[in-house]
């Protein structure tokens, strides 16, 4: 009786000690997802001011550039296409600019649409391990409530893999509906929370891996710089329109010398 209540004791010491531990992981969780959101603010104020800036340049070279090959198509190697054309895409390597069809657009659009999306991801997410902490199969008390486990389960599974939201709350308020207010077993609550320690830490993982992608992307190294020069005094975007106009009118001048009219350079 005695080793009993001491083991009924140390089960009680055990979650006590991970619902704190489960807590503390609910904090930092909440401050690294602000953190993220922060980020992705900041980052999409740079690409936005970015496109507006020099988005306009951007396109006006690529599509002078698209002349140029189509102008040099049957010549032998166009070396001075390829000058230009080498030059626009170092630029975009250095500043995470676009080539046509490239990866400046690409990450601007990607930053745009994970803002969108961020918040829809993030409830759905929350929503699916909520109901894998209710209805994991390791929590059945016996055969049969493992069965009725296990089926439920793999209806969260696929409403989760295909992103089907209303699914996801109508099983969320079935299992609401479902519960007698019976207290859980100090094993199956042990076994539950340490699920959802594990959980949670999975979560700030993945958190703190895309806060670590987002602050080493050229989008962010690039507003990093800009924001050192302004506080400099200097406008480094002046500085990167005046490098786009200056081959934009070089560029234009070598395809009139090539015999394209001036009128058919005109958007």
């Amino acid at each position: 009786m005695a080793n009993s209540k001491s083991l009924t004791t140390r089960t009680q010491e055990e979650i006590n000690e991970l619902r704190a531990k489960i807590e503390r992981q609910r904090e930092y969780l909440d401050i690294l997802e602000m953190e993220l959101f922060n980020t992705r603010a900041y980052l999409q104020e740079f690409t936005d001011i970015y496109s507006r800036e020099i988005g306009p340049l951007e396109v006006e070279l690529s599509r002078l550039t698209d002349i140029l090959e189509a102008e040099t198509a049957y010549d032998a190697p166009p070396d001075p296409g390829e000058q230009f054309k080498g030059q626009a895409g170092g630029n975009n390597k250095e500043t995470g600019g676009q080539e046509k069809g490239g990866k400046g657009k690409h990450t601007r659009r990607n930053v745009a649409e994970a803002a969108k999306d961020a918040d829809y991801e993030k409830k759905i997410r929350e929503l699916f391990r909520n109901l894998a902490k209710r209805f994991h199969p390791d929590l059945a008390g016996d055969d049969v409530d493992r069965e009725q486990r296990e089926k439920i389960m793999a209806q969260i599974n696929e409403a989760y893999s295909s992103r089907d939201m209303k699914t996801l709350q109508s099983l969320a308020e079935r299992a609401k509906a479902s519960r007698n207010g019976s207290s859980r077993s100090p094993k199956v609550e042990l076994a539950r929370l340490k699920m959802e320690l594990s959980d949670l830490e999975a979560m700030v993982f993945e958190v703190e891996h895309t806060i670590r992608e987002l602050d080493n992307s050229p989008a962010m190294q690039m507003r990093t710089e800009y924001k050192i020069e302004t506080q400099a005094g200097r406008d480094m975007l002046a500085d990167l329109r005046e490098s786009y106009q200056m081959r934009i009118d070089e560029l234009r001048e070598h395809l009139i010398d090539l015999g394209v009219e001036p009128e058919d350079l005109n958007v």
